[in-house]
C-alpha cells in the first residue's frame, strides 16, 4: 500500500444533472480550490511517466473521460490556475453526443467537445489521449477489433491535433491481457481500479480515483491528510468480494 502514490481525479461530466458521472461545477472548484490550499501541486501525467512515475507526497492529476461539452467549466477553473489536465476522447463521437453502443440508460444524453474545441484546448495546454473510437467494451471484442479502436483513435487525434497520443483509457475500464498487450502503442493506459498509482502499477493498467468518491467531504479530507490509500484499498477489496459472491452464484454452485 503506497501512501505516497499519486492520486489520478477521474471526472465525466461537469454539470448540475443528478447522475453518477456528473459533478456540479461549484463543486469540482472547491475541491481543487482545496488541494491548491492545502499545498497539492498539479501533476502532468506524461512528465510523470517519463520520471518514472516518482512517489508524489503532495501532488495530483485530473483527468476526464468521454470528452463532453459539459467539462469546459472545470477546463477553464484548471487553466486559471494553471494546472494540467488529460482528456480522454471517443473520437468517433467528437462533435456529436455519448450515445454510443452499450451506454448504460442512465448516463444522460449529451454533447461532446468538437474538434476546434479540442484544437483550441490543445493549444491552451490540455492534453488529449484515446478512450477508443466508438466506447465499445474491448474485454470483449475480438481483438481485430481492438486493434481498429485503439489504432484508429489514436490516429484521429495525433491527425487533427499535430501530436504524439500518448495515453489511453479503457472504456469502462475493462481490458484482458489481450487488450493491454494492444495497449502498447500508447505510453500508458487506465483501468478503473480505485488506489493511488505509483511505480509498481501495471502501467497499461493503472488505477484512478472516481469523482462520484469526491463528492464527499470526508473523501476530500482524507485526501488532503494522506489517509485516502488504505481507504480506497478496502473498498477495492468489498468491490472484489462483491464481484467474486456474483460469480459464484452465477456459476450455479452457490
Amino acid at each position: 500500500m503506497n501512501r505516497n502514490g499519486l492520486p489520478i481525479l477521474t471526472y465525466h461530466a461537469i454539470d448540475g444533472a443528478d447522475s453518477p458521472i456528473s459533478t456540479h461545477p461549484a463543486l469540482f472548484a472547491e475541491t481543487v480550490a482545496r488541494l491548491i490550499e492545502a499545498g497539492f501541486v498539479g501533476v502532468d501525467l506524461t512528465e510523470w511517466l517519463a520520471r518514472g512515475r516518482p512517489a508524489v507526497t503532495r501532488g495530483f492529476a485530473v483527468t476526464f473521460d468521454d470528452g463532453l461539452r459539459s467539462i469546459l467549466p472545470g477546463l477553464e477553473v484548471l487553466h486559471r490556475l494553471g494546472l494540467p489536465a488529460t482528456v480522454f476522447l471517443v473520437t468517433d463521437h467528437v462533435g456529436r453526443e455519448n450515445d454510443w453502443p452499450g451506454q448504460p440508460s442512465w448516463v444522460p444524453r449529451a454533447a461532446t467537445l468538437d474538434w476546434s474545441e479540442v484544437a483550441a484546448l490543445s493549444r491552451r495546454g490540455v492534453a488529449f489521449g484515446s478512450h477508443s473510437r466508438s466506447h465499445r467494451q474491448l474485454d470483449r471484442a475480438a481483438i481485430e477489433t481492438v486493434e481498429r479502436e485503439l489504432r484508429g483513435s489514436s490516429d484521429a487525434i495525433e491527425t487533427r491535433l499535430g501530436k504524439p497520443c500518448r495515453l489511453f483509457a479503457y472504456p469502462y475500464g475493462a481490458s484482458t491481457r489481450a487488450v493491454r498487450g494492444r495497449s502498447r502503442l500508447f505510453d500508458a493506459a487506465f483501468g478503473t481500479r480505485q488506489a493511488l498509482a505509483c511505480s509498481r502499477d501495471d502501467l497499461f493498467n493503472l488505477p484512478r480515483v472516481d469523482a462520484c468518491y469526491l463528492r464527499s467531504p470526508r473523501v476530500v479530507d482524507r485526501l488532503l491528510e494522506g489517509r485516502l490509500g488504505p481507504w480506497l484499498a478496502a473498498r477495492e477489496a468489498m468491490r472484489s468480494a462483491r464481484r467474486a459472491a456474483a460469480s459464484f452464484a452465477a456459476s450455479g454452485l452457490w
